[in-house]
């Protein structure tokens, strides 16, 4: 009840006011070791990166996995963190300055199949608060745009070993615009929305899927790796 009611208090305030207590929040389980999170996967990511890897995190959010890939792939690897939201990406930029490594590049665009604007909608907790882990790619009009890119224009030359989809139904079109680099690499590919699409596409480049006990996520590993 007291976190409802704190919850509601905080949304009255300035966005700027929200924004210093959740960066606070953050710095402080960053140095205590307690930024993380609950889904298997991110405790499995050691079994797939090394010292040296690339990663790439899309739909970084506030940087959960991008604080994982960064302290498994060490200082001589790279991650790059894909957050569209301006103000969750203020914060992933505020976290990762906290990181061990400084070997995160940090893009505020939204991975697609190509580049071009479009809208984006971010729903409120019952709260008041903006629900930004729900934010999503949407083509009708909207007060916020966001830049989009495909993966593969990006012309990455690293040992890309897994990465990491939370896009919000717009998986499928992530996977579109990283083909290339998935038949290249085949790296291990966590992803939250799995559509038909998705399971045609990596099925026809050998890929195998599994999923771990209460998780929402599907874990894509072809057996080359």
């Amino acid at each position: 009840m007291l976190t409802t009611i704190a919850k509601r208090t905080a949304a009255h305030l300035p966005h700027g006011w929200q924004q210093a207590l959740k960066r606070h929040h953050f710095q402080r389980e960053i140095r205590r070791n307690a930024f993380r999170t609950n889904e298997p996967e991110w405790e499995r990511c050691a079994q797939w990166l090394a010292p040296g890897d690339w990663a790439i995190d899309v739909g970084a959010n506030i940087g959960h996995y991008t604080k994982r890939f960064s302290d498994l792939v060490g200082a001589e690897g790279r991650v790059l963190a894909f957050e569209p939201v301006p103000a969750t990406f203020e914060l992933l930029a505020a976290n990762a300055a906290q990181f061990a490594h400084a070997n995160v590049t940090l893009l505020n665009m939204a991975a697609s199949d190509e580049t071009r604007l479009l809208g984006i909608s971010i729903p409120d907790f019952d709260t008041g608060l903006k629900n930004y882990y729900g934010a999503a790619l949407t083509e009708k009009a909207s007060d916020l745009r966001v830049m989009t890119c495909p993966i593969d224009a990006l012309g990455l030359q690293g040992r890309v070993r897994v990465i990491k989809v939370d896009a919000e139904g717009h998986d499928a079109v992530v996977l579109r615009g990283a083909q290339r680099l998935i038949a290249a690499e085949r790296p291990t590919i966590v992803i939250e929305s799995v559509s038909e699409e998705v399971k045609t596409m990596l099925s026809g480049l050998g890929y195998l899927s599994e999923t771990a006990a209460g998780s929402s996520n599907v874990i894509y590993r072809h057996p080359s790796r």
